[in-house]
């Protein structure tokens, strides 16, 4: 019989429906459960049926809380209280009941042994009830429920429940420790969460937006107290208002930055807003009930746009009217929050001329991707441009001008120049080359227009160079980056020392200078491959001992003709 079906659930605990009458402050007995006979081990679909051939209306004295199923409930009790306890019908089974931690003061429908602090139900019993005290000084009682067929040997335990005792009577008294505020929609008093509360668009919101949320009071038994004789107070940064309200729903924004509401009910709401529109806003909202502080929040409402950042200039294609991605733009408030205005930029026309005839955004910065600025360019006029500039107009009527940037229009490569960043390298160490394009009139070549591929679908290649693997290798449709006309490429020289020559066939600058009756060149680059080892090798050792051989031959020869002149 599994555990699902002997407990289906905590029959008559109703956490949510405790009545008015709970105060904060109680008397020793007051605000015990609702119905806090704790089924264990039942059999029944409805764990109702709790001994139903006898007195059932026994209750629970100084029970404070009571959760889980099965084999795995819980329960609080003061240490003077009593925790009652019932099965419903065994059917053909015998109930075998053990109590540590406690003694069974009274029963229903069983057979109890006081000595052994165990009770045992008849087979066909209507169930069972019994009432159970904890021992003087102890923190903890176990009671466990086991279904078999013998009245002396235990069968299968399908039901325990371990209460914690207590000497102190917390019931319905507000507790910081269990009592929540989650930031979410307030639209109900179930529909705020710690999942709501963690979801960024709950607690980050864009201009003239309002965050709401819902503060529930409960106990330190984690039941929720309805009333109470206490102030509930909020308190927000001086950026912001806030605003307390008792029903759900949309919450409409306060008007200072603090607010308070008297404890009539369990769910309370709150919302914050900016103090003043387009001012952003990064608050610290405090909650209160009485002087002690339930919860410390943090939520932000950005403001409108005042900085507007353009980067990664690029230099565009002559003749193109929509050079796209030519420089990326990002927006931000007064306190750097990030923005991601729809519309509202434009070019400021004083930077523009016959080379940029336009500035525009092609795409406004998402979430996790930049906006990109597209750029118009002349077909005749090229060059460079200083001050490039775009604006962006808020929706109160202020103006934010970007930063200003230099780009320009040129045509496609038609020259270039080649290097490696060194002229030696050690064996296997990486070597970059870079090739810097420029177009025939000598600009910086577009930064659109291919440098590694031509019409013919052959790639612009180095030969004999470094290695023939490279970290980064050139490719189909590579261009010339930003605005500098240059392309990196890095390879891993060999490991065998001497001096080589790397052979650069630019296959596309050929075809563009071809095109136009000029032949273009491969281009040779040199460069070495030495060990940086200051070890003698073998060969430096013969050649010195050669040459010192050769000079004690030359000195005993000097020696020989003194001594034959005398």
């Amino acid at each position: 019989m599994s555990s699902k079906t002997i407990f289906k659930r905590i029959a008559l605990v109703a956490v949510t429906a405790l009545g008015a009458s709970v105060l904060s402050v109680a008397p020793a007995y007051a605000g015990a459960l609702t119905d806090d006979v704790l089924v264990i081990g039942a059999n029944s679909t409805t764990g109702a049926a709790i001994n139903s051939a006898a007195d059932d209306t026994i209750k629970s004295i100084g029970l404070l809380a009571s959760g889980g199923s099965g084999t795995t409930q819980t329960a609080t009790l003061l240490s003077s209280g009593t925790l009652v306890v019932g099965t419903a019908t065994s059917g053909s089974n015998y109930g075998i009941f053990s109590v540590v931690g406690g003694s069974i003061t009274a029963s229903q429908g069983a057979t109890v042994d006081t000595s052994s602090a165990a009770a045992v139900t008849a087979s066909g019993s209507a169930g069972a009830t019994l009432s159970i005290k904890p021992n003087s000084g102890v923190t903890s009682m176990t009671v466990n429920y086991y279904l078999g067929t013998s009245a002396t040997v235990p069968g299968t335990l399908t039901g325990k429940v371990i209460a914690t005792i207590t000497p102190t009577n917390a019931y319905g008294v507000v507790s910081a420790a269990t009592s929540t505020a989650y930031f979410g929609t307030a639209a109900s008093t179930s529909s705020d969460t710690a999942t709501t509360d963690a979801t960024l668009s709950n607690y980050s919101k864009v201009n003239d937006s309002v965050i709401e949320g819902t503060l529930t009071l409960a106990d330190a038994y984690e039941n929720t107290v309805a009333t109470g004789t206490g102030l509930i107070t909020a308190a927000v940064s001086a950026c912001a208002v806030v605003n307390l309200e008792t029903s759900a729903g949309t919450i409409a924004a306060g008007s200072n930055a603090s607010d308070f509401s008297t404890h009539t009910q369990a769910a309370n709401y709150f919302s914050v807003a900016q103090k003043t529109s387009g001012v952003p806003c990064a608050f610290t909202l405090t909650l209160k009930y009485n002087d002690t502080v339930l919860a410390t929040k943090s939520g932000l409402i950005s403001g409108e746009v005042a900085t507007v950042t353009v980067t990664s200039p690029k230099i565009g294609k002559a003749g193109d009217s929509a050079n796209a991605a030519a420089a990326t733009i990002a927006y931000a408030d007064a306190i750097g929050t990030t923005l991601y205005p729809t519309s509202g930029t434009t070019s400021v026309s004083s930077t523009l001329n016959a080379i940029v005839l336009g500035l525009s955004v092609g795409t406004y910065p998402v979430s996790g991707t930049p906006g990109a600025i597209t750029m118009n360019c002349g077909s005749a006029a090229l060059g460079t441009v200083k001050g490039l500039q775009v604006q962006h107009l808020n929706a109160s009527g202020t103006v934010v001008k970007s930063n200003t940037w230099d780009s320009g229009c040129a045509d496609v490569p038609y020259t270039v120049v080649a290097g490696f960043d060194k002229a030696s390298y050690t064996p296997g160490s990486i070597a970059t080359l870079t090739l810097t394009f420029k177009d025939r009139y000598g600009n910086t070549a577009n930064a659109y227009d291919a440098i590694g591929a031509n019409s013919a679908g052959t790639i612009l290649t180095v030969t004999g160079g470094p290695s023939a693997a490279a970290i980064t290798p050139i490719a189909a449709g590579d261009k010339p980056s930003g605005v500098t006309g240059a392309k990196t490429y890095q390879y891993v020289v060999g490991t065998t020392e001497g001096d080589y020559i790397a052979v650069i066939v630019p296959t596309e600058i050929q075809e563009n200078t071809t095109a136009r009756g000029v032949t273009t060149a491969n281009i040779s680059l040199p460069y070495s491959v030495k060990s940086s080892s200051t070890a003698v090798s073998n060969a430096d050792v013969l050649k010195s001992i050669v040459a010192l051989i050769a000079s004690i031959n030359k000195q005993i020869q000097a020696l020989q003709k003194l001594i034959l002149k005398r």
